[in-house]
């Protein structure tokens, strides 16, 4: 690790402590206290072999021992609160920090998802987050405690005998040269490390998630290699490190226990020549062991260190990623849609998912989108809610640009109700809810009963208050449309998205679904409708049909104007009403 990189990290660290400065000054000040108490407690020591004991005389003894014990019970006293408001402090600076990455990622712009899996996402605010508490802990308070003790104790043994203090000035510098060479192997391990716990997140998060997919095709072995694999090095990782903290424990220990060799042997000769008492040898003996305790654990944060600057790093990266763009506008006007010259790419992609598109969706009416497979019609509806931007041309409605409205204000006046709704592991309520939490529960039971929802809703063992399981897991495909229907209804926007609703159900259930949109679209007048339709059939009754091709437009119309015209929809719909269904895929 360069000196550059390493002066980046710790002013990243710096600016998440500065808020609490005063916090850490104020326990920096307990905990040095404590450490100053600590410092004198060879004294009594010395002055027990030096002065009590020769001394003989009970009082002394009694007033020796009277003092001993209360300075032991205020020094445990000031440990104790120093160690609960260390653990206090920590544990409120990294909740702010894992508050402030969470809030970054649920910013970050849709594509920024598909480049990292979201399991290595969430490991960046929980485990990597997690990671920094020993850091700080360490860093921030007890580092300040440790420090004050080695200008106190050096102090002290210069002024008991700057000779012998000179013993340091050798074992202290070898001390320093271990770390240091450790330093930047340690650094790249503990990042490594943490790059590997985001992987096996990732890896069990994708099983867990798609369990019925796993299990249906008897892939069990088949996740659990691909997690092993991943577990094995993480395993492999930590070892490696693992082997040189222990290098460096064990050159660090040498070091110190040959300083206080060096002492006993350097001491012991002045004893024997009547230049040091006993009690004095013994007590700088203790005062050595009580330095080395700070200046080991000063070198041995440097373990702490790199592990914490490598969690620091991977959330750093996650703090500083550009969230989404965003205009100033916060009213959004209810006027017609226009897509106009788009032309847009996803990342990575060889060909253009839009071509120059130009679409138009008037207000108040409902336009249905069709075409075969990959022809733009998803790509349409991520424009409109922009979880993409285009590269070419713009999207507009009443006249301004997308690109100029806060984003929540647009995405309030959008209802989206996709393929496969996402559901949480909430109830129903606040599944339903889950469109404006502050929803009383008339609203919720009204959208529900337009949603045609109500009737299964009656059914369940706790109505509206049952928990529906991760992703709804307790619910039919249509019940989930349903309730993603009743939340579409309860958010009141003004622009509804139906992106293939009904193309995954069974007739009965399309049926049904049909009858719950019903009660969608008549919940208010002046509703801008866009429907993506598997089933042409669901869409006859559109006000205008746009059938895409490759990204562009090739007709538009009725159904009555485009059947007659033996184009690309009369084309779609002969396919889908044939003799053979197979052939049909209209799918986007």
């Amino acid at each position: 690790m360069s000196a550059s990189d390493e002066s980046a990290a710790l002013s990243r660290l710096w600016a998440l402590l500065r808020p609490y400065r005063w916090r850490i000054l104020g326990l920096s000040a307990l905990i040095s206290t404590t450490a100053a108490l600590a410092a004198a407690s060879p004294q009594f020591v010395r002055y027990a072999l030096d002065v009590v004991i020769p001394s003989g005389e009970v009082r002394t003894f009694a007033v020796f021992g009277g003092v001993f014990a209360a300075f032991y019970v205020v020094q445990v006293l000031l440990q104790y609160a120093g160690m609960f408001q260390s653990f206090a402090f920590t544990q409120s600076v990294v909740s702010d920090i894992r508050m402030q990455a969470y809030r970054r990622l649920l910013t970050l712009p849709v594509p920024h998802f598909a480049e990292e899996r979201s399991g290595s996402l969430t490991s960046r605010v929980v485990n990597d987050v997690n990671a920094l508490e020993g850091m700080i802990q360490a860093g921030a308070t007890r580092l300040a405690g440790q420090l004050f003790s080695i200008l106190v104790i050096g102090a002290i043994l210069v002024a008991m005998h700057w000779k012998l203090a000179l013993v340091n000035l050798v074992v202290m510098p070898l001390v320093a040269g271990v770390t240091r060479y450790y330093q930047g192997p340690l650094r790249r391990a503990a990042r490594e490390i943490r790059k590997r716990v985001g992987e096996m997140n990732a890896v069990s998060t994708e099983a867990v998630g798609n369990i019925q997919v796993v299990k249906s095709f008897v892939a069990e072995e088949q996740e659990a290699a691909r997690f092993a694999r991943e577990n094995d090095a993480y395993v492999a990782q930590n070892l490696d490190r693992r082997k040189d903290v222990g290098a460096m424990e064990g050159l660090i220990t040498l070091v110190a226990n040959w300083g206080v060799g060096a002492l006993l042997i350097l001491g012991g000769w002045m004893v024997v020549r009547g230049s040091l008492s006993v009690g004095e040898l013994t007590a700088f003996i203790l005062y050595q062991r009580q330095l080395q305790r700070p200046v080991i654990s000063v070198m041995f944060f440097n373990n702490q260190l790199q592990a914490g600057m490598a969690a620091l790093d991977r959330v750093s990266e996650l703090l500083d990623s550009s969230p989404e763009a965003q205009g100033s506008r916060t009213e959004v006007p209810v006027g017609d849609l226009v897509f106009e010259g788009v032309s847009f790419t996803y990342p990575g992609a060889e060909r253009r998912a839009l071509d120059g598109l130009d679409l138009r969706l008037d207000r108040g009416r409902t336009a249905a989108l069709v075409g075969s497979s990959g022809s733009g019609k998803t790509t349409v509806t991520r424009l409109l809610t922009r979880f993409h931007d285009p590269d070419v041309g713009q999207v507009t409605l009443g006249g301004i640009d997308l690109r100029e409205f806060e984003l929540a204000a647009l995405r309030r006046a959008i209802a989206v109700v996709p393929q496969e709704p996402a559901l949480f592991s909430g109830s129903v309520a606040e599944n339903i809810g889950y469109a404006d939490p502050g929803a009383s529960r008339e609203r919720i039971e009204r959208a529900a009963r337009l949603a045609n929802a109500q009737e299964f809703i009656d059914t369940l063992p706790q109505g509206y208050d049952t928990p529906l399981g991760e992703r709804g897991v307790k619910l039919s495909g249509g019940q989930k449309q349903r309730i993603a229907i009743a939340r579409a209804i309860l958010k009141d926007a003004h622009i509804l998205v139906l992106d293939e609703a009904t193309s995954a159900l069974d007739s009965e259930s399309e049926a049904i679904i049909q009858d719950a949109l019903g009660g969608l679209f008549a919940r208010t007048s002046g509703l801008t409708s866009l429907v993506i339709a598997h089933r042409l059939s669901t869409i006859e009754a559109a006000d205008v049909i746009h059938v895409l091709e490759q990204g562009r437009r090739v007709e538009s119309g009725s159904h009555a104007e485009l059947l007659p015209r033996g184009g690309r929809y009369a084309t779609l719909w002969e396919l889908q009403h044939s003799a053979d269904p197979a052939l049909v895929d209209a799918r986007g």
